[in-house]
């Protein structure tokens, strides 16, 4: 089977999921246990996802860009909402996430309109080089997403409303540092 027919299937998947059924996969993915029928890394893009749109948000699925031939990027998925366009990556690892995703995630949003954004989810930590490198590479465009936000944002049904405070946060204090568990420049 095709990659792209792959991903139709874990479509078909996760959409026949409500919230319920995304936290009964979200707590195993939390254990290390992901169903056998979801490689690793898959199981999260598909997942907030489908959270995202069970919120009221558009998705795009996870998809790749080619041209002529070459893959140019492979795109975790798109939320779209309140007039914003993000960009997903999504970072299912046991190690500390270092500041290639955020690079990698801002060199595809150059790719893109000025307005899009873009937002790193990671079920574990970023690499404190990470963290020190963001501010250094303006704009802040790129929202990192930590496991403790993510189970806080999805236990409440709230990851639109931490994707606004995020983004507020950014607009407003030109650093994209918020972390809606801990506070303010808490990482």
């Amino acid at each position: 089977m095709t990659d792209e027919g792959r991903g139709g299937e874990y479509q078909r998947r996760v959409l026949a999921l409500d919230h319920s059924g995304l936290m009964e996969l979200w707590q195993g993915l939390r254990a290390g246990v992901s169903p056998p029928e979801w490689p690793a890394g898959v199981l999260l893009e598909y997942l907030l996802l489908r959270a995202f749109q069970l919120e009221g948000a558009e998705v795009t699925w996870p998809y790749r860009v080619y041209q002529a031939r070459v893959l140019l990027e492979q795109i975790d998925g798109i939320i779209y909402f309140d007039g914003v366009s993000c960009l997903v990556e999504s970072k299912d690892v046991t190690r500390a996430v270092d500041a290639i995703a955020i690079v990698k995630l801002k060199s595809q949003l150059l790719r893109r309109p000025r307005t899009t954004i873009g937002a790193v989810f990671n079920t574990g930590r970023f690499s404190p080089t990470a963290l020190s490198l963001l501010p250094m590479l303006p704009p802040p465009d790129v929202l990192l997403w930590e496991e403790d936000e993510i189970d806080f944002a999805l236990q409440g049904q709230r990851l639109l409303e931490g994707m606004r405070r995020k983004l507020r946060h950014a607009v407003e204090m030109g650093f994209a540092d918020l972390n809606l568990v801990k506070g303010r420049n808490a990482r």
